[in-house]
């Protein structure tokens, strides 16, 4: 559907149109990192004579850059393979109505020790969100029994025990949450358990359960039955276990200059060669080389080859030999992080109240609405939802139908997003595990393999799926090719 002036794009006219990966046509990255199909960087002779690299990543996300940097540091010549024309992953700095936002991965936190010691590091700006960020009242309207309804303060009161309730055992479960084993037994306990199996278990008011079904879809970025309560159990647990610091860690602090900063930080540093729109069709280990060849037919050798793509994609790749079965049966059921994320530019200034937050269950087009912009003559939202089949974020219409239901005042002049499942590079958002998915597969994650290193963000402990697990699965990575080529 077009929106009613006709100036909007449907799903499909955005699939012709922008062909999906990322393209200059699509959206238009901010920032984006100076590199060219085959930019100076990587110099020097590689240690190993028979090799054109001694290190290949294959991945420009922040796993991969992280990898190639302490790479290229620890005196290794290396290059990164991106297949899109851009680096960042599924992070991707962008601008929408005069605003900087991020289409992919936004927000970080100090209780994120990876990515907060890179800001330290390179001494980045911070911004808040909303921005301009003042402490004023919020309003929060929720979707409950089809109609929009303004909490109480005894409302939120109880849906505060609520949400209590739900985490209980949060801190037994993941006492360590850098350590899954150390609780492996708490875990394995509850790994079929579902995020909507754990709000079944509760006596709660329906206004309650649909608090909290809707932060839960919003934590997995998927329904509530296909999410793991473990693993959302996680995300509530590495902040500390309640929910002004969940709050503030989900979704307060971001890049002034946009994620892409960072990634342009780390190159710099770095200085790695950098290979865009350069996808990699096999990978095939040979003794002391592997040989990456390219979808253009371009062979390199190398000592090591770290992979830093999602795992959804790890099927594109040929892997000789053949990778762990279970990887490829996880890789092809794909992991539960696959919903929405939609910037919505409104008409006027928010009116006294403050900001806003709009809060609907799983079955909602959109889980959380909240403000992230304001200015003078318009605001900026930015939704969540659990299900892409459930609303065309490039439709106007239909985004302000599900909109008003919110808040019937709000006038939708536009929206725009990114629609990640749809690209065949990420073929979903952040990885949200599956429950069953610790006792299935966690055993068969991130295990090297011979000179082919595993450094997915999708994977490792703490902040999987975040920037942050991405950074810090990366550095490991290069550590351990570090030790594997002394």
């Amino acid at each position: 559907m077009a929106d009613k002036n006709g100036d909007g794009v449907s799903r499909r006219k955005f699939l012709r149109n922008a062909g999906v990966v990322g393209a200059a046509g699509a959206v238009a990255a901010v920032g984006a990192a100076q590199v060219g199909a085959a930019a100076v960087g990587g110099k020097g002779k590689p240690k190993n004579p028979d090799c054109d690299y001694d290190v290949v990543v294959i991945g420009g996300g922040f796993a991969g850059v992280t990898a190639a940097r302490d790479s290229m540091k620890n005196g290794y010549k290396t290059v990164i393979l991106e297949a899109r024309n851009r680096l960042g992953g599924r992070t991707f700095s962008s601008e929408f109505a005069g605003h900087k936002i991020e289409l992919g991965g936004t927000w970080i936190h100090w209780t994120q020790p990876f990515v907060w010691a890179e800001v330290q590091r390179y001494g980045l700006k911070l911004k808040e969100t909303p921005e301009p960020f003042v402490e004023e009242k919020q309003t929060i309207r929720v979707i409950h029994e089809g109609k929009s309804v303004e909490p109480k303060l005894e409302d939120m009161i109880g849906i505060s025990k609520a949400v209590k309730e739900y985490f209980a055992n949060a801190p037994k479960l993941w006492e360590r949450p850098y350590d899954a084993r150390h609780t492996w037994n708490e875990l394995l306990a509850v790994d079929g358990m579902s995020g909507a199996d754990r709000l079944a278990q509760l006596k709660l008011t329906p206004l309650q359960r649909s608090f909290i079904d809707a932060y839960v879809a919003g934590i997995a970025h998927t329904t509530s039955d296909r999410a793991s309560y473990a693993d959302v159990a996680r995300w509530w647990s590495l902040p500390g276990w309640n929910m002004t610091s969940f709050v503030d860690a989900i979704g307060r602090y971001s890049f002034k200059d946009g994620t892409i900063s960072l990634i342009n930080a780390m190159i710099d540093e770095g200085q790695p060669e950098v290979r865009l729109s350069t996808p990699v069709a096999k990978v095939e280990e040979q003794g002391k080389r592997v040989l990456i060849t390219t979808e253009k037919g371009e062979t390199i050798r190398a000592a090591a080859v770290i992979v830093a793509v999602p795992m959804n994609v790890l099927p594109r790749i040929a892997f000789s030999p053949a990778l762990d079965p279970a990887l490829v049966e996880a890789a092809k059921e794909k992991h539960s992080g696959s919903g929405i994320k939609v910037f919505i530019r409104t008409r006027g200034k928010l009116p006294e109240d403050g900001k806003r937050l709009g809060v609907a269950g799983s079955e909602h087009p959109l889980n959380l609405l909240a403000t992230y912009a304001k200015a003078e003559d318009h605001t900026i939202f930015v939704g969540f939802g659990a299900d892409p089949e459930k609303l065309d974020i490039q439709d106007r219409d239909a985004v302000q139908a599900v909109v008003s239901s919110f808040y019937p005042d709000l006038e939708v002049e536009e929206c725009y997003g990114y629609e990640w499942t749809l690209d065949p590079y990420a073929r979903g958002t952040y990885c949200s595990y599956k429950p069953n998915w610790l006792g299935k597969y966690y055993d068969h994650f991130q295990k090297d393999r011979g000179r082919v290193i595993f450094g997915q963000g999708d994977h490792g402990e703490g902040w999987r799926g975040f920037i942050d697990g991405a950074i810090g699965a990366g550095s490991k990575a290069a550590l351990r090719t570090r030790e594997l080529l002394g």
